[in-house]
């Protein structure tokens, strides 16, 4: 009799860890519009793989870009030098598996220069005028 109300103990010990194993990290710490921990943890892991994919590209280089992910939706940010780099991260970001969308805000970086042509330039063609 003392085995039945052990095992019953048990038993039933052993249902309610399970219950809060499967329910209670899911809804003890979040609110409605938090991620789960394992939501939190693709995200990561997402966020990594395109990283790495950035990182391993063959033609560009991406040290610029920042890559955020909120439940599979990806958010590029930073600076690259052309168009064709912007779009270039975008399609790699959307190959990564668990990529639901990709919102690309990368922004182009100005002229290397940063000085743009104002007033009169010199032309080699006219005449000097101060030997006249």
């Amino acid at each position: 009799m003392r085995n039945l109300k052990k095992l019953a103990l048990a038993s039933g010990a052993s249902a309610i860890l399970a219950v809060m194993a499967l329910t209670g990290c899911d809804t003890m710490h979040h609110d409605s519009g938090d991620r789960t921990a394992g939501r939190a943890l693709d995200d990561k892991h997402i966020s990594m793989n395109v990283q790495t994919k950035l990182k391993d590209e063959p033609v560009y280089k991406f040290s610029d870009v920042d890559v955020k992910t909120f439940a599979g939706v990806v958010q590029l940010s930073g600076f690259v030098s052309s168009n064709e780099q912007k779009n270039r991260a975008g399609e790699l970001a959307q190959e990564v598996d668990g990529v639901q969308r990709v919102v690309n805000n990368i922004t182009l970086k100005p002229n290397s220069t940063g000085l743009s042509a104002t007033g009169r330039t010199n032309d080699l063609n006219q005449p000097n005028r101060s030997n006249q």
